[in-house]
């Protein structure tokens, strides 16, 4: 059977012998470590042979959703422009995902090389991902293009002639 993370959508084959009869096995994504859990296609009213892809519940895409949210409350993640047009600027990152490009954004790039809609960087319970859009001229991270990539504090990545450093800090506590 083929399996999909709920988290980074990789898909997985997966041994319908590896249930050992039980109904429910939780995996960890090899890919961004998420852990969800899949249903035996044996316990199902349905054959097993209908069966394409199981992947977690609304319940657990909620849980993740707020574990992310909350990870925008205690942290402050911003994006620092170091080159290009916008050089010296910082975004904070209040909302996920951010889509970054030349136009229709929430960053707009005055480049181009920066296609409409660009990059998405995006908040996940288990870090912060950026996935390029499709874009013509690539997303890059040091000199390599990506397609999709999770961020660390102080990663730089580029989008045209605009390179962009990721800051994560923890929050100061608000002052009463």
């Amino acid at each position: 059977m083929i399996i999909q993370c709920p988290s980074c959508r990789k898909k997985y084959k997966y041994e319908e012998e590896r249930f050992k009869g039980e109904e429910v096995k939780k995996i960890k994504c090899p890919h961004c470590a998420t852990v969800f859990e899949i249903r035996n296609p044996e316990f199902n009213n349905k054959s097993s042979e209908t069966t394409t892809a199981i992947h977690s519940t609304g319940v657990v895409a909620d849980v993740l959703g707020k574990v992310a949210l909350e990870l925008l409350r205690k942290k402050r993640i911003s994006m620092a422009f170091l080159s290009g047009e916008p050089a010296g600027q910082v975004y904070e990152i209040r909302q996920s995902p951010v889509i970054i490009g030349r136009s229709d954004c929430d960053v707009i790039l005055d480049d181009p090389e920066c296609s409409r809609q660009h990059a998405e960087l995006t908040v996940r319970a288990n870090g912060i991902y950026l996935k390029d859009l499709g874009s013509t001229n690539g997303t890059f991270m040091e000199g390599v293009r990506i397609n999709e990539m999770k961020l660390n504090d102080k990663d730089e990545f580029s989008i045209g002639s605009v390179n962009i450093m990721l800051i994560i800090r923890d929050r100061e506590p608000e002052v009463l």
